[in-house]
């Protein structure tokens, strides 16, 4: 199926994806993986899925600083990186079986790359320490002498007997059967070859590039041999069915997924693969734009998974309401995901390498915005498939080397301490902007912390913001200055707060200014719906309500933070707030204040935005006839002159130049009579800039006008002195005057003292 050969069709993808089943029987929207799935017990090594071309792209990965690798096709990028996370995984153990046969210290070069010792010892182990077949180890030795890896290749292999002995001694010292049985228990699960082999392969149809479904249905059927089934029925090696939940998305056997990728659907970017878990969120967010009909600029806070951010910006292609997607935090990747998405043909997007919440708060980037989808980073503990988020951001080992972690570090704590940080600050963010009337939460941890417990808190220190916040504006709070030992100013919250606290007990605002209450206890402080926020139910994605399958089982947690009253700001709006303010007319505005005075109060965002008043416009003034229009006039008598008075106004010399002129050359009058008279130094003005010495030439100018300063004054003083020079006498206009035109007054009421005119 060729681009050029796509019709437009009239059925769109958007519809054709989210239709309710025709059959009688209830769905199980239960995942796939868990149906598929079958628990495997193995003793020993296990199987080897890699071979040796991926070994050398892995230890290029590997290297420091990595060398730059290309893969095939998307199932050689998952063998690699499947590769690199096993690794990881088991590198406690390598590490302790190298040090237990001295391996860095008759090897000490080798400590500068530990990472591919490893690589290569993990190879040999599932080798049970045995030699590659003839074939394989003439192309390893091609490929590691490119790749770097010849050399760690040779030593591991000489202390191979050594190697074998230390692992041996391990597993007996701890009974363990199978070497996973010594990894930590978040580790000890195969989750990603068991996700891989019995997880069904997902992808998102890309609109961009598919436009008819009936092509493409035909381009499956040729290039992959798949037939279509429906959602509920039992998906086969032979079939495929659309997803129930996310619009445009495919579902395919997991015995197809090495087909699949290497297909013209994937290479040419009509099919993107990519889980499920990631697709989700974006399915959710473009439904509540639709359901609650806003229109504008929506906001992505982090951009972790280009594959991702592109489907959103898929599916809000088709909302002629939205604008644009604006996408944060790319930093320094910021040209290599534009570059993706026009290779997608995705044109309603723009990315920004900065974080959102480094934006400052008057940015024109945030004035449409109407909502904002938080993405930001988590521990992301509940991924069933790390791999496909690896491959999903373009190959990230820093995430790999995260999710392995064996030990609880100081390092490890604080990056913890950090992601909590950066939630917080991006929520109260995302949350603090008038116009923005739903935030989207989005995680893919377990952790509570990160997830409920985040979500109440943040939403209760926002709604307690806005209610101090309209106190002040009511007068019931006032602001007092801070002492000049405190740098920060406290909150000192009233008992009229204390509703707004969970149970849990949030802790009080810190960055407020310093407030105390002046009102009585039983006094309420009104704040509008439109200003608080409330943790709303997330929309039914599932056409068939009430048996749809929750989100957390998808490996995904989602919270909509949405305002008690949602404010479209459309045109319907926008009349209405003209018409209360009187930009209308005074009349309208008097009888539309009455009417909608109620209607205002809660969808009138706070503070009240300052309209300008405009001036009143002098028609006189601006009809009045110009040069030019006088100079084409056929009134004016050809011999009159058509000088504009005040363009021969400006010709004049102003009196303020004309001082400052007769002053400096008095000056130098002066200056040069004291030369002459030998008081001063003379400074030949030649030699000084011919030599070059203008700084010098001008610094003795400046200190012969002060020495004239004090002469001058000095000569002033003494009376008795005859005057070295005349004094300065500034020229007058005289007849400046002479021209003026008195002005008549009209009185029209006089009144005069009583005593004057006493009352008989």
């Amino acid at each position: 199926m060729e681009d050029d050969t796509l019709q437009e069709s009239s059925k769109v993808l958007h519809d054709w994806n989210i239709i309710p089943s025709k059959s009688k029987k209830v769905p199980f929207c239960a995942p796939d993986a868990a149906r598929l799935a079958k628990k495997e017990f193995l003793i020993g090594p296990g199987p080897i899925t890699w071979t040796v071309s991926d070994i050398s792209k892995a230890g290029c990965l590997l290297t420091t600083p990595p060398i730059p690798t290309s893969f095939s096709d998307e199932q050689e990028m998952r063998r690699v990186y499947t590769l690199i996370y096993d690794v990881y995984r088991y590198k406690s153990i390598l590490s302790k079986a190298l040090e237990d046969v001295a391996f860095f210290y008759e090897h000490p070069k080798m400590k500068k790359s530990m990472s591919r010792v490893w690589l290569l010892l993990y190879d040999l182990y599932h080798r049970s320490f045995k030699k590659r077949t003839v074939r394989n180890a003439s192309v390893a030795q091609a490929l590691f002498a490119e790749s770097g890896l010849q050399e760690v290749e040779e030593a591991v292999w000489s202390d191979r007997v050594k190697l074998a002995a230390s692992v041996a001694r391990l597993r007996i010292k701890h009974s363990a059967l199978r070497l996973s049985q010594l990894l930590p228990y978040h580790l000890r699960d195969e989750k990603v070859s068991t996700h891989a082999k019995h997880a069904p392969v997902t992808c998102w149809v890309n609109i961009k590039k598919v436009k008819n479904y009936d092509d493409l249905k035909a381009a499956i059927q040729k290039t992959l041999d798949l037939k279509l089934i429906e959602y509920h029925e039992s998906l086969e090696m032979d079939s495929y069915k659309l997803d129930e939940h996310c619009p445009q998305f495919i579902i395919f056997h997991p015995s197809i997924r090495t087909k699949l990728a290497q297909s013209t659907l994937v290479q040419k970017h009509k099919l993107i693969v990519q889980d499920k878990s990631f697709c989700v969120g974006p399915a959710t967010f473009g439904k509540i734009i639709s359901d609650l009909q806003l229109s504008g600029t929506v906001i992505q806070s982090h951009v972790n998974s280009p594959r991702t951010t592109a489907y959103l910006a898929s599916l809000l292609s088709q909302n002629e309401n939205i604008k644009k997607l604006l996408a944060f935090s790319a930093g320094n990747r910021k040209s290599e995901y534009e570059n993706y998405f026009n290779d997608l043909g995705i044109k309603n997007i723009l990315i920004f390498s900065e974080k959102l919440i480094d934006l400052p708060p008057d940015s024109t980037s945030l004035e449409e915005v109407i909502a904002v989808f938080a993405t930001p980073p988590n521990s992301y503990s509940a991924v069933a498939d790390p791999i496909d988020l690896v491959c999903s951001r373009g190959g990230d080992l820093s995430m790999l080397e995260v999710l392995t972690e064996t030990e609880d570090t100081l390092e490890g704590k604080r990056r913890v301490a950090t992601i909590l940080e950066e939630q917080k600050n991006t929520l109260k963010f995302a949350m603090s902007r008038p116009q923005i009337q739903f935030v989207l939460y989005e995680t893919h941890s377990e952790i509570e912390a990160e997830n409920n417990q985040m979500v109440r808190r943040t939403v209760s220190e926002i709604n307690k913001c806005a209610k101090i916040h309209h106190a002040t504006i009511q007068g019931k709070l006032k602001y007092l200055e801070p002492s000049d030992s405190e740098s920060e100013v406290k909150v000192i919250e009233s008992k009229n707060f204390d509703d707004t606290e969970d149970s849990e007990g949030t802790t009080p605002v810190t960055s407020e200014p310093e407030i105390v209450p002046k009102i009585k206890k039983k006094e309420q402080i009104i704040v509008p719906d439109c200003d608080l926020f409330d943790v709303s139910n997330l929309p039914q994605l599932c056409p068939n309500s009430g048996t749809c399958t929750k989100v957390n089982k998808e490996g995904c947690y989602l919270a909509l933070m949405q305002r008690k009253q949602v404010t479209r700001l459309d045109n319907k709006y926008m009349i209405q707030m003209a018409e209360t303010r009187g930009l209308f007319g005074s009349e309208m505005g008097k009888k539309s204040s009455k009417n909608m005075k109620k209607k205002v109060e809660r969808t009138t965002p706070s503070p009240p935005l300052k309209i300008r008043r405009v001036k009143e416009i002098e028609i006189g003034r601006i009809a009045a006839p110009t040069l030019s229009s006088v100079g084409h006039s056929k009134f004016v008598n050809v011999g009159s002159s058509n000088e504009c008075m005040k363009h021969k106004h400006q010709q004049k010399t102003p009196q303020t130049r004309r001082w400052w002129t007769e002053t400096t050359r008095h000056i130098t009058n002066v200056r040069h009579s004291l030369s002459k008279q030998k008081i001063l130094p003379s400074v030949n003005n030649t030699e000084e800039t011919t030599k070059g010495h203008a700084t010098k030439f001008v610094n003795s100018l400046v200190r012969q006008t002060k020495k004239v300063d004090e002469i001058v004054a000095k000569s002033s003083k003494n009376s008795s002195s005859v005057p070295f020079y005349p004094k300065l006498r500034l020229t007058r206009n005289t007849n400046r005057y002479d021209n003026k035109i008195p002005v008549p007054i009209h009185v029209t009421l006089v009144t005069f003292p009583a005593k004057h005119f006493p009352i008989s």
